[in-house]
């Protein structure tokens, strides 16, 4: 290790021992919370395209786009409010609750969906799912972080991306299966199986300790202590409970920056933006949750049966197979992805997903516009064209993703975290929304120009991340702060006798 926490490639294969075992098991446990949410995310984008399920809700051929434009963002509408919801649960009632009632409500939106009687009933389900992924996305993000080690928090961040993509995989394959049948029972089947994760995470959670950070807010210092041994290691002498080093070090790290929050009022709302390490960091974490939006994944996501037809693929059952190719590439991309958090750092993976994003949009739109918008059917181009979109998905899903659903829960404080995370999340699910709700009509009136629109918006928040955006792999939470400038971190520092190599810095 260098004294910025450098790793090399093979160092989180090494020293595995009980206390480290234990930490993946609850994770990969729970990290059934991500896939219920990506299954039937991949799901309803290709059920949305079925004849029956179209004939099921009472239309002929196609939904209306007035309507149809609306299944997609609509849950997006949903997990803003749950995630505000969700802050208030994760603070009061701990985060192991908090996944508990997100797991429930995505039974019963998946109840909803399979039942689908009218549009309205469509719409409602879909706002339900949205208010769970909310409880679900930021009870496992903030609980990762909270109990993972500092060498590995990027990794088994991303383990809810990593199972939620084979679970997408699944769901590309029996698509692709029931793609050939006319009957509801197909679709309703291929909807279903999101109730598997759900129960199997409702099962797992009374195993899983509450988080210790959340313990030891809560004056719960003796519990704190306790699961701190469990996770990073322990030995019991004579009765006592004795922490390794490590877990001694994390715990009075912990405890100043928690003391120092709570004595100076860094713990309340205002303390999201009443100083400049507070702007700071708010900056970054709202900046970053909205930057997905831009990547073109609006319109592709939803209408991609209008845009494969447009590059000369009319076969919807060859349309759904390319989605189960992609999804099969996801898997490898989020394993991969999510172990490079720790080797290349978060700023490195944000910067390499952002900018390929840019170069594969500039090349779709170069092929949209000389060819397919002239209304000229060129299989070559049309092979490329598709051949560019999964390079840039896999790309994505490997550099982007794993670094956006964590980075909100790592740099704020305990106090804040879930506040903190709320409202990134209203921006990040705001702009999704818009985004997503323009998408067909951007789509009709721009044809190819909307991916060179995309594309100029990755350039931009390649500039944005690349002058502004800190690194912040290698430390814990509690040296975090110090990089942010907060007062909590300058108090870590005497806690650890400065033994911590972190400064304040910005790049």
């Amino acid at each position: 290790m260098g004294n910025r926490g450098e790793m090399k490639w093979s160092d989180n294969l090494r020293k595995w021992d009980r206390f480290k075992v234990y930490r993946y098991v609850i994770l990969l446990g729970l990290s059934l919370s991500g896939d219920g949410w990506s299954y039937e995310a991949s799901v309803i984008a290709s059920i949305i395209q079925m004849p029956s399920w179209i004939k099921h809700l009472g239309y002929d051929a196609v939904i209306p786009d007035s309507k149809n434009q609306w299944i997609g963002p609509v849950y997006s509408l949903g997990q803003l409010v749950g995630g505000l919801i969700a802050a208030f649960f994760l603070d009061n009632l701990g985060r192991k609750p908090t996944m508990v009632l997100g797991a429930i409500l995505m039974e019963i939106s998946t109840a909803l969906l399979v039942w689908s009687p009218s549009f309205a009933v469509v719409i409602a389900a879909r706002v339900i799912e949205g208010v769970s992924i909310g409880f679900l996305l930021l009870g496992y993000q903030i609980y990762a972080v909270e109990i993972a080690a500092k060498e590995d928090r990027g990794f088994v961040s991303s383990f809810t991306l990593m199972t939620g993509n084979f679970f997408g995989l699944l769901a590309a394959g029996l698509v692709y299966g029931v793609s050939y049948s006319a009957s509801n029972a197909g679709w309703r089947a291929a909807l279903g199986v999101t109730f598997i994760p759900a129960t199997l995470l409702l099962l797992v959670l009374p195993w899983v300790p509450e988080s210790p950070r959340y313990l030891y807010e809560k004056g719960k210092d003796e519990q704190c202590r306790r699961v701190l041994g469990k996770l990073h290691g322990c030995v019991q002498d004579e009765g006592q409970l004795i922490l390794s080093d490590a877990a001694e070090t994390e715990y009075e790290a912990m405890r100043a920056a928690i003391s120092w929050d709570q004595a100076h009022g860094q713990d309340k709302w205002s303390a999201l933006w009443n100083s400049k390490a507070a702007r700071y960091r708010s900056f970054v974490a709202i900046s970053s949750q909205s930057i997905w939006s831009w990547n073109g994944g609006s319109v592709i996501t939803y209408y991609y049966t209008l845009v494969f037809s447009q590059a000369g693929i009319t076969d919807s059952h060859l349309q759904f197979g390319i989605a189960a190719i992609q999804n099969a590439t996801w898997c490898v991309g989020g394993i991969v992805g999510g172990y490079l958090l720790d080797i290349w750092g978060r700023r490195t993976n944000y910067l390499i997903g952002v900018g390929q994003a840019a170069v594969m949009l500039i090349i779709q739109g170069g092929l949209a516009v000389g060819i397919f918008d002239k209304g000229i059917v060129n299989q070559a181009a049309g092979a490329g064209f598709v051949t560019v979109y999964l390079i840039q998905w896999f790309l994505w899903v490997t550099f982007f993703s794993p670094v956006v659903n964590m980075l909100p829960a790592e740099i704020y404080s305990a106090g804040l975290r879930a506040r903190g995370y709320a409202i990134s999340n209203v921006f990040s699910m705001g702009v999704g929304f818009a985004t997503q709700y323009s998408a067909l009509p951007m789509y009709r009136h721009m044809h190819g120009w909307v991916w060179i629109f995309f594309a100029g918006c990755m350039l931009f928040a390649f500039a944005m991340i690349y002058f502004t955006y800190p690194e912040t792999k290698g430390m814990t939470l509690e040296e975090v702060e110090i990089v942010f400038g907060t007062g909590a971190g300058q108090r870590v520092k005497a806690a650890l006798g400065r033994s911590s190599p972190q400064d304040p810095t910005t790049p």
